[in-house]
């Protein structure tokens, strides 16, 4: 799926957390790939890899720049303990991305164990984010707040396309 374009707002409703999840989306399809391909196409897994970097790294600079501070500001539900969590896996993250990162670079032959503990650290988070924060965003804003924030989002990860297969 392609977070490309505004999505449908509904009233009363802002399309902030689903364009967030469907970034997740866009950006398990790239890992998921990249890694099927690892053992037989290296550099098109190497490429797509990259890409799942360059998004991860722009999506977590979205939430901290544009998401975190308005929800913090907003009064969410558990707000600083729940955004002091996102920050601190966003450093783990961050970490655990560039030490699968170099061994993608120095093609090692299994990204297994790096692989499979950045997923785990991903998957614990963005059930966080997916339940907790972007519902928030999703019923939380009205449409024309949420219009203002989506597109600032947009501008910054609505590039990504989906991998080249």
């Amino acid at each position: 799926m392609s977070v490309e374009g505004p999505l449908k707002e509904t009233p009363g409703h802002s399309p902030l957390g689903r364009r967030m999840e469907s970034d997740h989306e866009r950006l398990d399809e790239l890992w998921d790939t990249g890694l099927a391909k690892w053992s037989s196409e290296r550099p098109q897994a190497t490429v797509l890899l990259r890409e799942f970097r360059d998004g991860l790294l722009r999506h977590i600079q979205v939430e901290e720049d544009l998401l975190f501070p308005y929800f913090e500001a907003r009064g969410g539900p558990g707000e600083r303990p729940l955004v002091g969590l996102l920050l601190d896996e966003h450093k783990e993250i961050r970490a655990m991305l560039q030490r699968f990162m170099d061994q993608v670079e120095r093609g090692t032959p299994s990204l297994e164990d790096a692989g499979t503990a950045l997923r785990n650290v991903l998957w614990a988070h963005n059930t966080r984010e997916e339940g907790l924060l972007y519902p928030w965003f999703n019923d939380g804003l009205d449409v024309g707040t949420g219009a203002e924030l989506d597109f600032q989002v947009r501008a910054e990860i609505g590039s990504g396309d989906s991998p080249r297969t």
